[in-house]
């Protein structure tokens, strides 16, 4: 009997572990950290992977606002990371890839009405320009905000690093990858934007192999002043940060239901076991 309750709470023990690890259950609110990843929204009725209709996020920015979440800017989270401060309670972090222009005529009305701020990680080398990346979208006509819709966003929208042309980095050699952040440092420089150095990896590529290539890698996001860098992971961050390279995202699909949305800002992601 003895050894029957022992084995049972042995087995608590594990199961109360993977969950803390998996979903970060008994982490303090102040330490956890979910950063949202969007892209486009349409109001067409088209909706997939990337692309949300308008009537839904609506109903997820409700639930936010209702459920008393505190949407932060990186820059933010940056200040109080520095500053070693806690987080308010139930922060999160909207990102949007990419920077199409429903960011600005659809998006951006929505921060404003919620008072809710975002992350848009730009195209940097695409400012004003049609897309040239493969992929389904609202329409065949697909543009990026100019600089004009750049800046008249600036109230609620911290712009950040999505590479120069959409490449992904983990089919780039160093030396092209330094060419790609040269290149996003001049245009920046050249159209005269505020960009926060956090970079999210477009198609969730890097080097993610662990060793000298990757090290590498990392010390060349840090000689052009990448502070933060954003994979897909489908996870809850834990301050402090233990990678600033690898900190994680959770992917907000079009398709998710309002039940998978509330458990990916819940758990991190739809699918618990």
């Amino acid at each position: 009997m003895l050894y029957t309750l022992l084995l049972l709470l042995v087995v608590l023990i594990v199961f109360l572990v993977f969950l803390n690890i998996q979903y970060k259950l008994f982490f303090p609110a102040s330490k956890k950290l979910r950063i949202l990843e969007y892209h486009s929204i349409s109001t067409n009725g088209f909706e997939d992977q990337i692309t949300i209709r308008k009537e839904k996020i609506i109903a997820q920015f409700e639930y936010l606002k209702n459920n008393s979440y505190t949407t932060l800017w990186l820059s933010e989270v940056d200040e109080l990371i520095k500053n070693k401060q806690q987080l308010p309670p139930k922060s999160i972090v909207l990102t949007f890839d990419d920077g199409f222009v429903d960011n600005y005529t659809e998006l951006y009305p929505l921060l404003q009405h919620y008072n809710f701020k975002a992350v848009c990680f730009m195209v940097l080398g695409r400012i004003g320009q049609k897309v040239d990346w493969g992929g389904k979208f609202i329409n065949d006509a697909m543009f990026l905000m100019n600089k004009e819709q750049l800046l008249a966003i600036g109230s609620h929208v911290e712009l950040g690093f999505h590479t120069f042309k959409h490449d992904n980095y983990a089919l780039l050699t160093l030396d092209e990858i330094e060419k790609d952040l040269q290149l996003c440092h001049e245009i920046i420089a050249k159209e005269q934007l505020t960009v926060f150095p956090a970079l999210a990896y477009t198609f969730g590529g890097y080097y993610r192999k662990k060793g000298a290539k990757q090290q590498a890698f990392f010390k060349l996001l840090e000689k052009y002043g990448i502070q933060y860098a954003l994979r897909i992971g489908n996870r809850i961050n834990i301050l402090p940060i233990k990678n600033r390279y690898k900190m994680q995202r959770i992917d907000i699909r079009g398709l998710d239901s309002m039940e998978d949305f509330k458990k990916k800002v819940t758990f991190g992601r739809k699918k618990l076991f």
